[in-house]
């Protein structure tokens, strides 16, 4: 049955989408979209609508980690079982420009649609009307209609939904600068009201002798950008502060390593960082915190030490010890993240804020009890979302998550 009318409703300072799906019994060529600006009957109008076509993708099988150094236009072939709950076939994805599109028979083009209400717009009901073109014919016309609610959404964000920004060689072919991209991306982010999850430059940190030193202009100027502009509720510390991955030993700081014996370290004491290595990172971590300490920006930043540590090695839930310790000794204010996925009772009171499964690896009690302590529950959802996951379960628990 056609649909006879479309509805959404939004808060002022809010955009909403509206999609809707095509689907016609027998070829069309050249079709094309009008959409009206919704209008109330006083004469009050919302900005004119943004209208993309979702494209699809062909998947050929199903999605997994997979990664390739071949050129872009050779086919790939999969290494490994797929690990999502999709199939092969053309599954949703990109939203590209509505320019003049073709619909084939018997088969359903989607068509999205993102109304927004200022701030300031007047409360009430708004009507427009979606008109479908080919060949000067009006195939189809459909009226819509937009409630926005009688309140706004503040400009400040409070829920910290946090995306890496990490613009791969396929972002950078067109020659723009890394930091330009990832502004747009970071753009892209908070018009969404998401948080992206560095600010887009680091300060630089050097050594003149024995004294550490550093330039924090182009941070300065970036995080003026990022938390003022871009109204971003927090961000992670500079990655010149992250300290190790998985099962790997701490990295090389300003030229000092972790432990004696070089690389990778082997029958070193985990438990016991070098001396100078302390001394260098700490004086680096303090000419950091007492600078953003200054400007304002100190309860905004977390420091992330570790991404999934491998915490069944021994050696790695001493070196996690260590550093937090390290950190801590400059400031027990500082906040500590790592992704841990699963709970490591040896690391209570050293970590600040636990990043945990979603689907129960991480006991619901022991994250009470750390939250009745003082200490944070993120989420982490990394690898948890494909093109071809039917039901899009992760994506659709995130506003829970965030109510949680």
């Amino acid at each position: 049955e056609a649909a006879r009318r479309a509805e959404v409703a939004l808060a002022r300072n809010e955009a909403e989408p509206l999609q809707l799906a095509l689907r016609s019994a027998v070829a069309r060529e050249g079709v094309t979209l009008e959409v009206t600006a919704p209008r109330s009957e006083a004469g009050a109008t919302l900005p004119e609508p943004e209208v993309h076509r979702v494209g699809y993708v062909p998947i050929d099988h199903p999605t997994s980690y997979y990664r390739s150094d071949t050129p872009e236009w050779h086919r790939k072939f999969p290494v490994t079982p797929g690990r999502c709950d999709g199939w092969a076939g053309w599954w949703p994805d990109p939203l590209l420009p509505a320019a003049p599109f073709d619909l084939a028979p018997a088969q359903t083009q989607p068509i999205w649609i993102t109304l927004r209400a200022p701030a300031d717009a007047r409360p009430g009901e708004y009507s427009g009307s979606v008109r479908l073109k080919a060949a000067g014919e009006t195939l189809r016309e459909l009226p819509y209609s937009v409630r926005v609610w009688p309140f706004a959404l503040p400009d400040e964000r409070h829920v910290i939904a946090m995306y890496d920004v990490r613009p791969g060689r396929q972002f950078l072919e067109g020659g723009a600068p890394a930091e330009e991209v990832k502004r747009r991306m970071i753009q892209f982010l908070s018009e969404r009201r998401l948080c992206a999850d560095r600010i887009p430059a680091d300060p630089v940190f050097g050594r003149d002798g024995d004294r550490v030193t550093a330039d924090f202009a182009a941070f300065d100027a970036a995080a003026v950008w990022y938390f003022g502009d871009m109204r971003m509720p927090v961000a992670y510390f500079p990655g010149f502060f992250y300290v190790f991955g998985w099962a790997h030993p701490p990295k090389t700081i300003l030229g000092e390593d972790p432990y004696e014996g070089g690389y990778p370290y082997e029958g070193a004491d985990r438990s016991k960082l070098r001396p100078e290595y302390r001394r260098v990172y700490q004086a680096a971590l303090r000419l950091f915190w007492d600078h953003i300490k200054a400007k304002g920006w100190a309860d905004r930043m977390v420091l992330y030490i570790s991404d999934e540590p491998h915490f069944t090695h021994e050696e790695v839930r001493r070196q996690m010890r260590a550093a937090c310790e390290m950190i801590h000794e400059v400031d027990p204010k500082i906040r500590i993240y790592s992704s841990t996925w699963r709970h490591c009772a040896e690391w209570d009171g050293h970590l600040d804020i636990w990043g945990i499964g979603h689907y129960g690896c991480f006991p619901m009690e022991e994250a009470g009890r750390l939250r009745r302590e003082g200490h944070q529950i993120w989420f982490t959802t990394d690898g948890q979302m494909c093109t071809d996951t039917p039901y899009c379960a992760v994506e659709r628990l995130l506003p829970h998550y965030c109510r949680s």
